[in-house]
């Protein structure tokens, strides 16, 4: 068999490289299309800030870093994402499917979250301060150290979530669900209790405003 050239594998190599780098383009801008699908695609330290993204799939892909601030994510899969440090300020992610994230030390500052899916989300360290949780399914999340001062936790599934060390001043837990949750040094300074299911099963009565009685 005749030798290959070095010119010919060095063109090999170059058509390889466009190839590929062609494919990394198309996955960075999968977001830019009218009905995004961005799964497993790499989007670290992507600028997505005021997008409209309404129901996408991001299912997998790498979005740490990412700029999200203000973003409409109504009904998205973040499935499974991988989110460390992302800016989510004041996004619109009612309804949307957070499941197994890697959501450590993101910022979700005034962020909607109402009847989203977070079933064991990474949110340690997370930044969720004012933050609209309503109805959220957080069954098994980590909230080690998690900052939700002032969040809206009515009616959360929370059962078997770590909370150890989250700070949960004046946040609004009525009727949210604690059961078998990991509630080691929180912190619940004028947070409401009312109807609240604890970690050992109790009912917080009427009355029960920074700790369940």
């Amino acid at each position: 068999m005749r030798k290959k050239s070095a010119g010919y594998r060095f063109w090999l190599l170059a058509l390889a490289g466009l190839l590929i780098h062609g494919k990394a383009q198309a996955a960075s801008d999968c977001w830019k299309a009218s009905a995004p699908q961005c799964k497993d695609a790499d989007l670290k330290w992507a600028d997505l800030r005021g997008a409209q993204l309404d129901g996408s799939d991001f299912e997998g892909a790498n979005l740490e870093h990412a700029n999200l601030r203000g973003a409409s994510l109504k009904g998205a899969n973040f499935k499974s994402t991988r989110m460390r440090y992302a800016s989510l300020q004041q996004s619109d992610l009612r309804e949307a499917n957070l499941d197994g994230a890697d959501l450590d030390y993101a910022h979700l500052e005034s962020a909607n979250l109402e009847r989203a899916t977070l079933k064991g989300t990474g949110l340690v360290r997370a930044d969720l301060r004012l933050a609209d949780l309503e109805g959220a399914k957080l069954e098994g999340a980590r909230l080690r150290h998690a900052e939700l001062s002032g969040a809206d936790l009515e009616n959360a599934q929370l059962q078997s979530a770590d909370l150890e060390g989250a700070h949960l001043g004046m946040a609004n837990l009525k009727k949210a669900n604690l059961a078998g949750a990991k509630l080691t040094n929180i912190r619940l300074h004028g947070a409401l209790l009312k109807g609240a299911v604890w970690s050992d099963g109790r009912t917080c009565g009427i009355g029960s405003i920074g700790r369940c009685k």
